[in-house]
């Protein structure tokens, strides 16, 4: 019988990416598109006859508990800190495998920022963290994702996650990307159903456009590993094709998506760069945010300041080959300045950039803060 999965999140960067290579990967599952937009939810059922749309929100947790207990597989790559929304999906998909006697799929989407300390730019970090077991042979040594705090960001959803693992009712796969880049280039792109482009250098841009300057925090020395959009969605692919053998799942499911590592200031250099080629910059360098610019732009977050370091090591072992690197990187972010430049995304009706409080500090870990403006 043709695979039957849930997919929240088509109408996202990561999500329509993935869902674009997992639909390839498996040509005969069924999938119900979960989201809010009926026109879109139209738009994604033009696609492909296999597509469904569902109407909803991640606060409609019946509807969500219903859907994750009528799929074999359910795939969440709408938001990776919704904690409530994710107890709804469990607890659907333990009324399938109740009802069923089968363990369902259960894909989610973290982020590396589950890694990130609280360096505010000064300097670079010496933790490594690998999505394997740990390797005392680096240096330093890499450590597992077993010996994160519970208090770091994401870190509540993806424990929740792996004791449904651990309790045995499902089979759970959990993805974290790093600073993702490129402008995707896919059907659901192209017909303007899914959002083009990235997070992390976007915001940076808008901040550098507003003060005409390259933006970092601190000293910019901090390390954050870098993944193109492409080599994500094959890594999707990859951990989908790998779930439906109910193999290396739970606590030894988690895969890294990083091909590359830079430090903030290569980040802010580039922009600058570019912008300054353009009259939009005063100078190609970039230059530190003050508290007041912080105060403006992320709600004086100093998040994107912290050290994120990976290696992903179980993704390559699964058959990950990565085809972009640090190099490109770096010259893709002209692009993406280009992009920003032509285009609303980010802009509110007055057409002013519209800026958000960042990730906040609590304790020894990040949260995000409350309410939908927020920098994600």
């Amino acid at each position: 019988m043709p695979r039957s999965v849930l997919f929240l999140g088509a109408t996202g960067y990561i999500g329509s990416t993935a869902l674009d290579r997992i639909a390839k990967a498996d040509p005969s599952a069924t999938f119900t598109i979960y989201g809010r937009n009926a026109k879109v939810l139209e738009g994604f059922e033009g696609v492909d006859p296999r597509f469904k749309g569902a109407q909803g929100t991640l606060e409609e947790h019946h509807k969500l508990t219903l859907l994750a207990a009528s799929h074999d597989i359910t795939v969440n790559c709408a938001d990776a800190d919704s904690i409530d929304a994710i107890r709804a999906i469990l607890a659907g998909l333990r009324q399938r495998h109740e009802a069923t006697g089968t363990k369902p799929v259960f894909i989610h989407t973290s982020g590396t920022g589950v890694l990130s300390d609280d360096a505010q730019g000064q300097y670079a970090g010496d933790k490594i963290y690998t999505d394997y077991k740990a390797d005392e042979s680096k240096l330093p040594p890499w450590l597992p994702i077993s010996s994160l705090p519970h208090a770091a960001l994401h870190r509540d959803v993806d424990l929740e996650i792996e004791a449904a693992d651990t309790a045995g009712y499902a089979f759970t796969y959990i993805v974290l990307p790093s600073t993702i880049y490129g402008i995707v280039s896919h059907v659901f792109a192209d017909r303007g159903l899914s959002n083009p482009q990235s997070q992390q250098v976007p915001h940076l841009t808008r901040w550098s456009i507003e003060r005409r300057a390259g933006a970092v925090i601190g000293r910019g020395d901090n390390l954050w590993p870098n993944v193109h959009i492409d080599d994500t969605g094959d890594l999707f692919a990859l951990v989908y094709t790998l779930a439906l053998t109910g193999r290396e799942h739970g606590a030894d499911g988690y895969f890294f998506a990083e091909s590359g590592e830079h430090t903030l200031r290569q980040v802010g250099d580039a922009i600058g760069a570019a912008l300054y080629a353009k009259g939009l910059a005063d100078t190609p360098e970039a230059r530190t945010l003050t508290d007041a610019e912080l105060d403006k732009f992320a709600g004086g977050s100093k998040y994107l300041g912290g050290n994120s370091r990976a290696r992903g090591v179980h993704s390559r072992a699964i058959g990950w080959k990565p085809t972009h690197g640090l190099d490109d990187f770096l010259k893709e972010i002209a692009v993406d300045v280009d992009w920003t430049l032509s285009h609303d995304r980010g802009k509110g009706t007055d057409g002013n950039w519209v800026f958000g409080p960042g990730p906040v500090r609590v304790g020894d870990g990040w949260r995000m803060p409350e309410g939908d403006i927020r920098m994600k």
